[in-house]
């Protein structure tokens, strides 16, 4: 295994089971930055997850910021909502949103006394009330499905992109009743990763360049205009922008070209002396898992990290092969792929990576399967994490206000 500067090699690789549940599609609020506020959220906290079960029951749980431990372990904290939209239905399952009214959920909610269908399918909103989870369907939200949001503490309130049924068109509003909604006018739209840009307002999706190839697109929400970002030989998608502290808080970006390689962007100047988006950093995955699927990153102790799931296969749903998870960094002495799960002798399908910083430091978690077969399809493994080895954040990790 390489083993990047600033990571131990010490216990890598080393799998966790967190919980034999099948908890699918779990997200965390945002105690996951490593800002644990045990008195905010009305004295709920900020260490949570969220998640829908088989029967469409919205879940809260705990997180343990000391261990990383769910509690309960089975997920099924606090009931929020009945009758939500499943992860395979249409992609996406319950997202936070956060603002100064503090964390919310978003999600697709169906109509009640009704069976779940397209036509039943809107925008459901939880908000704590008084202690307590309260929940409604946004007005005029019917056929609006996927919703994520917006996570910037500071906003008054939170807005959300979201899409039809058919995943034709991407719309965004602001997250409360009455709100009028805007298309995201990105042409050729497909249905890779659309994102928020934390503290801009801005959404950072693909769409389909004059070139015919799929690019990045920035689309700002506050003046309607689109920006395209990347113009590669090839097909870039699952971008993320973020704010690198180790480039003095610009901006920076990551995609996925040809669903093989993650490439890095920077606003750099140009032979002009304009700045313009550029490569800073290409990473190719391992010949034996090449294919790269959920990326995401993280920030921990000023320096940024992108994680992803490496398959063996271009189809993100085939579970008869195994994945494993790697991590790289976006500075030349942290920017060799480490594959955080190494073990050959156990193979599994690794899926959904998500981080949560604890106080002994990052920890990436996921669902874990056994394979499929030409007789039985993936048997569930529980939810597991791994150790990035990073080590805990360098300033106290507890808030209380």
């Amino acid at each position: 295994m390489l083993v990047p500067l600033g990571l131990s090699a010490q216990a890598a690789g080393v799998e966790t089971l967190v919980t034999h549940a099948a908890i699918v599609d779990f997200e965390f609020d945002w105690g996951r930055d490593g800002l644990y506020c045990p008195t905010c959220n009305q004295g709920a906290g900020n260490a949570r997850l969220a998640w829908t079960d088989g029967k469409l029951n919205l879940w809260v749980a705990n997180v343990d910021d000391a261990t990383g431990a769910f509690v309960p372990a089975n997920g099924r904290g606090v009931k929020v909502d009945t009758n939500t939209a499943l992860v395979t239905t249409y992609g996406n399952g319950p997202e936070w949103a956060f603002s100064a009214l503090g964390s919310q959920l978003v999600y697709t909610k169906y109509l009640p006394d009704q069976p779940p269908s397209d036509a039943t399918a809107g925008i459901g909103v939880a908000t704590m009330v008084n202690g307590q989870w309260t929940h409604e369907m946004l007005d005029d939200s019917l056929q609006r499905i996927s919703p994520i949001a917006t996570l910037d503490l500071t906003d008054a309130a939170a807005k959300i992109q979201y899409q039809d049924p058919a995943k034709s068109a991407t719309f965004w509003r602001l997250m409360s009743d009455g709100a009028e909604e805007h298309p995201i006018a990105v042409q050729g739209y497909s249905a890779g990763a659309r994102r928020w840009v934390p503290g801009t307002g801005k959404a950072i999706l693909t769409g389909k360049a004059p070139s015919g190839y799929n690019q990045i697109f920035l689309f700002d929400t506050t003046t309607g205009d689109t920006q395209q970002l990347t113009d590669e030989n090839g097909n870039v998608s699952g971008a993320m922008m973020w704010q690198a502290p180790e480039y003095s808080n610009e901006y920076v970006f990551f995609g996925v070209l040809n669903g093989k390689m993650l490439v890095v962007y920077r606003q750099l100047p140009d032979a002009n002396g304009q700045l313009s988006w550029q490569v800073i950093q290409r990473n190719s995955l391992p010949a034996d898992f090449p294919y790269v699927w959920s990326p995401e990153y993280f920030v921990h102790n000023g320096r940024s990290y992108i994680f992803f799931q490496m398959n063996k296969t271009s189809v993100a749903a085939n579970m008869s092969k195994p994945s494993q998870i790697g991590m790289v960094g976006i500075l030349p002495d942290n920017n060799t792929l480490v594959n955080l799960t190494p073990d050959t002798a156990t193979s599994r399908v690794r899926m959904d990576p998500e981080y949560y910083i604890t106080a002994q430091g990052p920890f990436i978690y996921y669902n874990r399967y056994q394979l499929a077969t030409t007789d039985t399809g993936p048997v569930p493994d529980g939810v597991w994490r791994v150790d990035t080895q990073l080590g805990p954040p360098v300033i106290s990790s507890s808030l209380s206000h």
